[in-house]
């Protein structure tokens, strides 16, 4: 598997249509009540699907390091009690299952490892076709390390222990963030619906009051003007929220 690609499954192609028709009936409503608008928005599903596909792998990613980080811990303990650093992660599927299920990334990744020990690839080999398909640099950083522990001699177990142990520290610190940054994100998406709530109790409760900003060509440019600023404050707000370690 390629995680620098997503491919959408049927289900997640129909959500994903299904919540951008949903988006261009709101902004065709609240900001022009318009079918027409609505019908040219629709092409736009093109661009919103390369977004979609990059959040979803986003997710992927996150995944595949808190399985990683998972097996690092899984892989050291299992070299403390005198197994292999090959052995170690073939052992380490049976915690992996048990946590993550049969279907985990993770798990896959170990089968793969497996299979490839059967055929006399090294492990080196193998961690470092994972960390080029990942593009995740945790990963990168164990197989850089697993390279000269086995290049280099020395106490492998101690070794790997230790960079196993600081990159769990770091996916663990990025959890901990997006733990913190959580209730934040409801607000900001609280505050994303406000407008839209309180445009929808105006017209239930004051019919007519806003038609002029949907009759003629003053309206139109006010209420296009508003989504571009609404769109801007959208985007600076996921920017804000958005934190790298």
């Amino acid at each position: 598997m390629d995680y620098k690609t997503y491919e959408l499954s049927k289900t997640e192609y129909l959500k994903g249509a299904l919540i951008y028709i949903s988006m261009c009936a709101i902004v065709a409503y609240f900001f022009y009540r318009s079918v027409a608008v609505f019908t040219v928005l629709l092409p736009g599903f093109v661009f919103f699907g390369r977004f979609y596909k990059n959040y979803l792998n986003g997710k992927r990613k996150k995944k595949l390091l808190e399985e990683f980080s998972e097996t690092l811990n899984s892989v050291s303990v299992n070299m403390r009690a005198g197994y292999s650093i090959e052995n170690a992660f073939l052992e380490a599927y049976k915690d992996i299952k048990l946590f993550y299920g049969k279907e985990s990334l993770m798990g896959e990744e170990i089968l793969r490892i497996r299979r490839g020990l059967e055929i006399n690839i090294t492990l080196e080999e193998l961690v470092d076709n994972l960390s080029a398909r990942s593009g995740a640099e945790e990963i990168e950083m164990f197989s850089d390390v697993l390279k000269s522990a086995k290049r280099n001699g020395g106490n492998i177990t101690e070794v790997l222990a230790d960079t196993a142990s600081r990159i769990r520290e770091s996916i663990c610190v990025d959890a901990e963030i997006e733990t913190i940054m959580a209730e934040k994100k409801l607000e900001l998406r609280i505050m994303e619906g406000m407008p839209f709530i309180i445009l929808m109790y105006l017209n239930i409760t004051s019919v007519g009051y806003f038609d002029i900003l949907y009759e003629g060509i003053f309206g139109r440019i006010f209420m296009t003007a508003a989504l571009i600023v609404y769109v801007a404050a959208l985007m600076l707000g996921r920017k804000v929220m958005r934190i790298n370690v």
